[in-house]
C-alpha cells in the first residue's frame, strides 16, 4: 500500500464531518450515501452494529464503505429505508472497494454467513469490485428507480402535456382557495415533519391502509435526519397551506444534480386541490432552477410517476456467500 494511503474502520459519528466532505466530492453521490442520512439511520436501525471502513490519502478521506451486521448478514448501512445504496470512492480510487470490504469484515466479530449489497447502480464500484477470496457471488435485479430527466422551460421538457396541464390546474385551484406552496425554512423543519407523519396517516387511512409511517423506526429516522439534512443543505421539504393549516407535505432529498422525492402526505379533505401534483411540480421547478439534471421518484412503479414521464433506471443486488 502507498505510504500516503491508510485504511481504517470507525463508528459513524466519529468521522461525520470528513465523511460529508467526501460525499460532496464524489460525482453522482446520492443523498442516501451521506452521513446526514446514515448517521441518524445507524442510531435507530443498527445501534452499535454499524461500522464505516475508510480510505484516507494524506489525511483526507477518499473512500468510505458503511456496513452493519444483522442476523449473520453484512449489509450496506441504510438498507431498508434507503432507495439507493453505495460506497463512496473518489475517481481514481474505485479499485480500493475490495480493500474497504475486507477491512469492514475484519472489524465484525460475529459470524458472517453472507454479504448483501442492495440497490446498486450499474456504475457502482461495488458492482465492479472483485469477489473476495473464499467467497462466491451473484448479481440479481433490484428495485428500479423511476427517474425524470429535467430539461427545457421549468425543467418540464419531458413531462407530458396532460400532466403539465394537470399541474397548472392544480396551481390554479390552490390560488383560488387562497392557498400557498412554500419550501419549509430550516427552523420549521421539525413541525413540518410532524405534519408529514400526520398527513401521511390520514391519506392511507382513507384507503383502509396504514402507509409506511406506521413504522416507529422510520418516524424516528425522519425526525432525526431532517435537521441534519437541512444543516447540510440537502433537505428539500415543501408544504401546501390552505385555510390556515398545512394540508400536504413532500419530503425530498438533494444529491449531486438530482433531487429525490422520498415521501408525501396530504389531508383527503383537500384532495380537490390535487396537492401531490402541486407539490411535485413545485419540487421539479425548483430542482431545475438549482441546475439538477433529474428528479428521482425512487422505488415503486406507481402510475403517477409514469404520468410525469419518469422512466426506469435499473438497480442491482450483489450477494456474496462462502465458496
Amino acid at each position: 500500500m502507498d505510504a500516503a494511503l491508510r485504511i481504517g474502520v470507525h463508528q459513524p459519528e466519529e468521522i461525520a464531518d470528513a465523511w460529508q466532505r467526501l460525499w460532496r466530492a464524489v460525482p453522482g453521490a446520492t443523498p442516501f450515501a451521506s452521513p446526514a442520512w446514515l448517521v441518524p439511520w445507524a442510531r435507530h436501525y443498527a445501534p452499535g452494529r454499524c461500522r464505516v471502513a475508510t480510505l484516507a490519502c494524506a489525511g483526507e478521506l477518499v473512500g468510505s464503505l458503511p456496513v452493519f451486521w444483522w442476523q449473520g448478514r453484512v449489509l450496506l448501512a441504510g438498507t431498508g429505508p434507503s432507495d439507493h445504496g453505495d460506497a463512496l470512492l473518489l475517481p481514481g480510487f474505485e479499485a480500493w472497494a475490495g480493500e474497504l470490504l475486507g477491512a469492514a469484515l475484519a472489524a465484525i466479530d460475529r459470524p458472517i454467513e453472507r454479504i448483501e449489497f442492495h440497490q446498486l447502480a450499474p456504475s457502482s464500484p461495488l458492482m465492479a469490485m472483485p469477489c473476495p477470496v473464499g467467497w462466491s457471488d451473484r448479481v440479481e435485479a433490484g428495485d428500479a428507480s423511476l427517474v425524470l430527466p429535467l430539461a427545457g422551460a421549468n425543467g418540464m421538457a419531458h413531462v407530458g402535456k396532460r400532466t403539465r396541464r394537470n399541474w397548472r390546474y392544480a396551481m390554479h385551484c390552490v390560488e383560488r382557495r387562497g392557498g400557498r406552496l412554500e419550501r419549509v425554512a430550516d427552523e420549521a423543519v421539525d413541525a413540518a415533519v410532524a405534519d408529514l407523519q400526520r398527513l401521511h396517516g390520514l391519506r392511507w387511512a382513507e384507503r383502509g391502509e396504514t402507509g409506511v409511517l406506521v413504522d416507529p423506526l422510520l418516524q424516528r429516522l425522519l425526525a432525526d435526519a431532517a435537521p441534519a439534512l437541512a444543516a447540510a443543505g440537502m433537505l428539500r421539504l415543501y408544504r401546501l397551506c390552505a385555510e390556515a393549516q398545512t394540508v400536504a407535505v413532500l419530503f425530498a432529498l438533494h444529491g449531486d444534480a438530482r433531487t429525490c422525492c422520498y415521501l408525501s402526505g396530504f389531508d383527503p379533505a383537500f384532495a380537490s386541490l390535487s396537492p401531490v401534483t402541486a407539490l411535485i411540480g413545485a419540487t421539479l421547478v425548483e430542482a431545475a432552477r438549482e441546475g439538477d439534471a433529474a428528479l428521482d421518484f425512487l422505488r415503486g412503479d406507481e402510475t403517477y410517476k409514469l404520468g410525469w414521464g419518469a422512466t426506469a433506471e435499473p438497480r442491482f443486488r450483489r450477494v456474496f456467500v462462502p465458496a
